[in-house]
């Protein structure tokens, strides 16, 4: 059953060949003419030259210097303050990891002295 299976599929094949062979001499491709100078075949709209030499004529003014912001010391302080607490605690906190405790606020805290770092880079270097 199984040659007679790949006998047929070879016979089905053969002839969509022969089919596809005749079409193909039967009916000619059509020679597409393809442009080659593509200035000449799409013509520019009008303004559009006038539009690109006023934007090419502009002179551009040089970057704008960052305005200092006032910085809040008082702010920064306690900020300051308060991450200095939550690393002052932190080699407990390790230490009770290396004993197989996690304390429960290990986490937080870690989180709070990132955001922490991150608000006081931002207030010192703008």
């Amino acid at each position: 059953m199984r040659s007679g299976t790949l006998s047929s599929v070879g016979v089905f094949l053969g002839v969509c060949a022969s089919v596809v062979c005749l079409a193909f001499q039967q009916a000619p491709l059509a020679r597409i003419k393809v442009p080659t100078d593509f200035s000449q075949s799409h013509p520019i709209p009008p303004g559009i030259r006038e539009g690109e030499q006023k934007i090419n004529n502009q002179q551009t003014d040089p970057p704008r210097e960052p305005k200092a912001r006032p910085v809040d010391s008082a702010k920064l302080k306690s900020d300051a303050a308060e991450l200095r607490d939550l690393a002052d605690a932190l080699p407990a906190s390790i230490d009770q990891v290396a004993k197989g405790v996690l304390p429960k606020d290990l986490n937080d805290n870690l989180k709070k002295i990132e955001k922490l770092a991150k608000h006081l880079r931002s207030e010192v270097n703008p």
